[in-house]
Protein backbone atom coordinates (compact mmCIF):
# COMPACT_ATOMS: atom_id res chain seq x y z
CA UNK A 1 0.00 0.00 0.00
CA UNK A 2 1.42 3.39 -0.98
CA UNK A 3 0.85 6.43 1.19
CA UNK A 4 1.77 10.03 0.43
CA UNK A 5 3.69 11.98 3.05
CA UNK A 6 1.36 14.92 3.68
CA UNK A 7 2.99 16.87 6.48
CA UNK A 8 5.58 16.81 9.21
CA UNK A 9 4.20 17.76 12.63
CA UNK A 10 6.40 19.95 14.79
CA UNK A 11 5.45 20.83 18.36
CA UNK A 12 6.20 24.43 19.26
CA UNK A 13 5.71 26.68 22.28
CA UNK A 14 4.08 29.43 20.22
CA UNK A 15 2.66 29.02 16.69
CA UNK A 16 3.00 32.72 15.87
CA UNK A 17 6.66 32.88 16.89
CA UNK A 18 7.42 29.59 15.12
CA UNK A 19 5.74 30.80 11.91
CA UNK A 20 7.98 33.88 11.92
CA UNK A 21 11.03 31.70 12.60
CA UNK A 22 10.23 29.30 9.72
CA UNK A 23 9.51 32.22 7.39
CA UNK A 24 12.82 33.88 8.22
CA UNK A 25 14.94 30.72 8.19
CA UNK A 26 13.39 28.74 5.33
CA UNK A 27 11.05 31.13 3.52
CA UNK A 28 7.97 29.14 4.55
CA UNK A 29 4.60 30.81 4.05
CA UNK A 30 1.25 29.95 5.66
CA UNK A 31 -1.04 27.54 3.82
CA UNK A 32 -3.81 27.94 6.37
CA UNK A 33 -4.73 30.41 9.09
CA UNK A 34 -4.03 29.40 12.68
CA UNK A 35 -6.77 27.01 13.73
CA UNK A 36 -7.83 26.69 17.37
CA UNK A 37 -8.91 23.15 18.16
CA UNK A 38 -10.43 23.06 21.66
CA UNK A 39 -11.25 19.33 21.38
CA UNK A 40 -7.56 18.55 20.81
CA UNK A 41 -6.31 21.41 23.04
CA UNK A 42 -4.01 22.70 20.31
CA UNK A 43 -3.51 25.56 17.90
CA UNK A 44 -2.22 24.46 14.50
CA UNK A 45 -1.06 26.04 11.28
CA UNK A 46 0.14 24.46 8.05
CA UNK A 47 3.11 26.05 6.30
CA UNK A 48 4.23 25.67 2.70
CA UNK A 49 7.63 24.03 2.98
CA UNK A 50 8.73 24.77 -0.57
CA UNK A 51 6.67 26.69 -3.11
CA UNK A 52 3.56 24.55 -3.07
CA UNK A 53 5.33 21.25 -2.63
CA UNK A 54 4.29 18.48 -0.33
CA UNK A 55 4.87 17.67 2.42
CA UNK A 56 3.97 20.73 4.38
CA UNK A 57 4.96 21.61 7.93
CA UNK A 58 2.30 21.55 10.65
CA UNK A 59 3.09 23.71 13.65
CA UNK A 60 1.33 22.36 16.76
CA UNK A 61 1.04 24.41 19.94
CA UNK A 62 -0.55 22.87 23.03
CA UNK A 63 -3.06 25.12 24.77
CA UNK A 64 -3.62 23.20 27.96
CA UNK A 65 -1.76 20.99 30.38
CA UNK A 66 -3.90 18.00 29.37
CA UNK A 67 -3.19 18.39 25.65
CA UNK A 68 -1.56 15.29 24.17
CA UNK A 69 1.42 17.38 23.07
CA UNK A 70 1.87 19.35 26.31
CA UNK A 71 3.87 16.54 27.91
CA UNK A 72 5.96 16.19 24.74
CA UNK A 73 6.73 19.91 24.79
CA UNK A 74 7.59 19.82 28.50
CA UNK A 75 9.85 16.77 28.11
CA UNK A 76 11.64 17.73 24.87
CA UNK A 77 11.21 21.47 24.48
CA UNK A 78 9.39 20.78 21.19
CA UNK A 79 10.48 19.59 17.78
CA UNK A 80 9.63 16.79 15.39
CA UNK A 81 6.53 15.05 16.70
CA UNK A 82 4.88 13.03 13.94
CA UNK A 83 4.69 12.18 10.26
CA UNK A 84 1.31 12.45 8.57
CA UNK A 85 0.39 10.37 5.54
CA UNK A 86 -2.56 10.96 3.23
CA UNK A 87 -4.56 7.85 2.36
CA UNK A 88 -7.61 7.42 0.15
CA UNK A 89 -9.18 4.76 2.40
CA UNK A 90 -8.43 5.19 6.10
CA UNK A 91 -9.96 1.88 7.15
CA UNK A 92 -7.94 -0.09 4.57
CA UNK A 93 -4.73 1.72 5.58
CA UNK A 94 -5.36 0.97 9.26
CA UNK A 95 -6.01 -2.70 8.50
CA UNK A 96 -2.81 -2.89 6.44
CA UNK A 97 -0.64 -1.18 9.07
CA UNK A 98 -2.10 -3.24 11.92
CA UNK A 99 -1.25 -6.40 9.96
CA UNK A 100 2.37 -5.15 9.92
CA UNK A 101 2.43 -4.66 13.70
CA UNK A 102 1.37 -1.02 14.03
CA UNK A 103 -0.55 -0.09 17.19
CA UNK A 104 -3.55 2.24 16.71
CA UNK A 105 -4.11 4.90 19.37
CA UNK A 106 -7.89 4.87 19.49
CA UNK A 107 -10.59 5.16 16.86
CA UNK A 108 -10.44 7.58 13.91
CA UNK A 109 -11.36 11.18 14.79
CA UNK A 110 -11.88 14.44 12.90
CA UNK A 111 -8.48 15.99 12.20
CA UNK A 112 -7.38 19.36 13.51
CA UNK A 113 -6.15 20.92 10.28
CA UNK A 114 -8.07 19.10 7.54
CA UNK A 115 -11.49 18.44 9.13
CA UNK A 116 -11.48 14.90 7.72
CA UNK A 117 -11.10 11.53 9.40
CA UNK A 118 -7.69 10.89 10.89
CA UNK A 119 -6.15 8.09 12.89
CA UNK A 120 -3.05 7.94 15.05
CA UNK A 121 -0.77 4.97 15.55
CA UNK A 122 2.69 3.87 16.52
CA UNK A 123 4.61 1.86 13.95
CA UNK A 124 6.64 -1.17 15.03
CA UNK A 125 9.66 1.19 14.95
CA UNK A 126 7.87 3.50 17.45
CA UNK A 127 7.29 6.39 15.04
CA UNK A 128 4.13 8.35 15.72
CA UNK A 129 2.07 8.41 12.53
CA UNK A 130 -1.08 10.32 11.64
CA UNK A 131 -3.18 8.96 8.78
CA UNK A 132 -5.37 11.51 7.00
CA UNK A 133 -8.23 10.33 4.79
CA UNK A 134 -8.10 12.41 1.61
CA UNK A 135 -9.97 11.20 -1.48
CA UNK A 136 -7.20 12.34 -3.86
CA UNK A 137 -4.42 10.51 -1.97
Amino acid sequence: MRMRLEHVGIVVKDVDAARAYYADLYGCVPLTPVVDEPAHEVRVQLLDAGHGSMPSIELVEPVGETSRVAAFLKKTGGGLHHLAYAVADLDAALTHLKSKGAMPLGAPVPGAAHKVRTAWLFTPGRELIELIELPDA
